[in-house]
Protein backbone atom coordinates (compact mmCIF):
# COMPACT_ATOMS: atom_id res chain seq x y z
CA UNK A 1 0.00 0.00 0.00
CA UNK A 2 1.20 3.46 -0.85
CA UNK A 3 -0.38 6.55 0.67
CA UNK A 4 0.53 10.18 0.18
CA UNK A 5 -0.68 12.91 2.52
CA UNK A 6 -0.43 16.45 1.20
CA UNK A 7 -0.91 19.19 3.78
CA UNK A 8 -1.82 22.66 2.56
CA UNK A 9 -1.73 25.64 4.90
CA UNK A 10 -3.26 28.92 3.78
CA UNK A 11 -3.18 32.20 5.66
CA UNK A 12 -4.06 35.79 4.93
CA UNK A 13 -3.86 39.15 6.66
CA UNK A 14 -5.72 42.46 6.44
CA UNK A 15 -5.18 45.75 8.26
CA UNK A 16 -8.03 46.35 10.71
CA UNK A 17 -8.43 49.88 9.32
CA UNK A 18 -8.87 48.50 5.78
CA UNK A 19 -6.71 48.57 2.70
CA UNK A 20 -3.75 46.36 1.88
CA UNK A 21 -0.83 45.10 3.95
CA UNK A 22 2.20 47.36 3.70
CA UNK A 23 4.95 45.65 1.64
CA UNK A 24 7.52 46.28 4.38
CA UNK A 25 5.31 44.41 6.87
CA UNK A 26 4.88 41.23 4.78
CA UNK A 27 7.91 39.33 6.14
CA UNK A 28 7.05 40.15 9.77
CA UNK A 29 3.45 39.05 9.20
CA UNK A 30 4.65 35.81 7.58
CA UNK A 31 6.88 35.08 10.57
CA UNK A 32 4.04 35.76 13.01
CA UNK A 33 1.66 33.56 11.02
CA UNK A 34 4.07 30.65 10.70
CA UNK A 35 4.94 30.72 14.41
CA UNK A 36 1.28 30.89 15.47
CA UNK A 37 0.22 28.18 13.02
CA UNK A 38 2.97 25.91 14.36
CA UNK A 39 1.83 26.50 17.96
CA UNK A 40 -1.85 25.98 17.22
CA UNK A 41 -1.24 22.93 15.00
CA UNK A 42 0.70 21.30 17.83
CA UNK A 43 -2.41 21.79 20.00
CA UNK A 44 -4.57 20.04 17.37
CA UNK A 45 -6.17 23.05 15.69
CA UNK A 46 -6.76 23.05 11.93
CA UNK A 47 -7.64 26.76 11.65
CA UNK A 48 -7.46 29.89 13.72
CA UNK A 49 -7.27 33.64 14.03
CA UNK A 50 -4.08 35.65 13.55
CA UNK A 51 -3.36 38.99 15.24
CA UNK A 52 -0.37 41.33 15.07
CA UNK A 53 0.49 44.99 15.55
CA UNK A 54 3.46 46.34 13.61
CA UNK A 55 5.40 49.57 13.93
CA UNK A 56 8.50 49.24 11.76
CA UNK A 57 9.03 52.49 9.89
CA UNK A 58 8.70 56.19 10.55
CA UNK A 59 5.65 56.16 8.25
CA UNK A 60 3.78 53.81 10.59
CA UNK A 61 1.51 55.38 13.21
CA UNK A 62 3.05 55.66 16.68
CA UNK A 63 0.74 52.93 18.02
CA UNK A 64 1.44 50.67 15.01
CA UNK A 65 -0.84 49.11 12.42
CA UNK A 66 -3.22 46.47 13.69
CA UNK A 67 -3.56 43.39 11.50
CA UNK A 68 -6.03 40.52 11.71
CA UNK A 69 -5.97 37.33 9.73
CA UNK A 70 -6.99 33.71 9.52
CA UNK A 71 -5.31 30.42 8.71
CA UNK A 72 -6.58 27.01 7.59
CA UNK A 73 -4.93 23.61 7.23
CA UNK A 74 -6.19 20.92 4.86
CA UNK A 75 -4.90 17.37 4.46
CA UNK A 76 -5.47 15.45 1.23
CA UNK A 77 -4.90 11.70 1.38
CA UNK A 78 -4.07 9.99 -1.90
CA UNK A 79 -3.82 6.25 -2.32
CA UNK A 80 -5.16 3.24 -0.50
Amino acid sequence: MKRTIVTTIKYWWSPVAGGECKPEHVEALAETAENRISEMSAEGYTSGELCDNIHMTDDDPEDGIEYRGWWEKEDQIKGG
